[in-house]
């Protein structure tokens, strides 16, 4: 009896292994694709997605179109005027036209190409239309101390240099003291209701006002030369 049992004990620890054997060669290894499986959805990489165009709720602005000049026929011309001083320092010119600008209206500076005496920058007074309506009121300020002695009528002046056309003398003297801050002095020629030209100089021909126009251009302005 004690020989079959230690048989039997034989027997069941050689067939151990195989069994084990067996039961894992029956172990199924099943992968899941998850990509396949209904109702679900991957992510999408950050690069591979499809940018979405803003959406403005507000309109753009429409950008005002510029207010053209105003168009007049000129009727009246104002050939003469009054010079009071000349100089070729035009700090001195700057200073002398300050000093007469608190009696005289308008006191500019005109910058003139004088030929073989060079560059000058006089300081003029006043609008013309006549060499006798200019003489007049020359003696009569004359008389009461006003301006120099030395001041005088020369020959025509019938050119300036116009730097715009305004709508209103508000607008013309706003562009005025931008421009004198610049160092340029300017005056304002009213042509009718609503048309204010701003000026500069005044000149006999349209060379020597040549310098005063490059000056103009420089500052990135657009002068012409007109008639006055």
């Amino acid at each position: 009896m004690r020989r079959l049992s230690l048989l039997v004990a034989w027997f069941c620890l050689v067939s151990m292994p195989v069994w084990a054997d067996y039961g894992l060669s029956n172990v199924v290894e099943e992968q899941i694709d998850r990509s396949q499986l209904p109702g679900e959805s991957l992510p999408v990489p950050p690069d591979e997605m499809t940018p979405v165009a803003p959406v403005h709720d507000q309109a753009q602005p429409v950008k005002k179109p510029e207010e053209s000049a105003p168009q007049y026929k000129k009727t009246e011309f104002y050939p003469y005027t009054i010079h009071i001083s000349s100089w070729q320092s035009k700090k001195d010119a700057l200073n002398h036209q300050k000093r007469q600008s608190r009696d005289l209206k308008p006191v500019f500076i005109t910058k003139i190409d004088l030929g073989a005496t060079g560059i000058w920058y006089r300081v003029d007074y006043g609008n013309f239309t006549s060499k006798g309506a200019a003489t007049a009121r020359m003696n009569d300020l004359m008389a009461r101390g006003v301006i120099d002695a030395e001041s005088f009528i020369g020959s025509a002046v019938p050119y300036t240099i116009e730097l715009g056309v305004f709508r209103d003398e508000q607008g013309a003297a706003g562009e005025a003291g931008r421009l004198r801050e610049k160092g340029v002095v300017t005056y304002i020629m009213r042509e009718a209701d609503s048309v204010f030209r701003l000026l500069s100089g005044a000149y006999p021909g349209q060379k020597s006002a040549g310098p005063a126009l490059e000056d103009f251009v420089a500052l990135g302005l657009q002068p012409k030369i007109a008639k006055r």
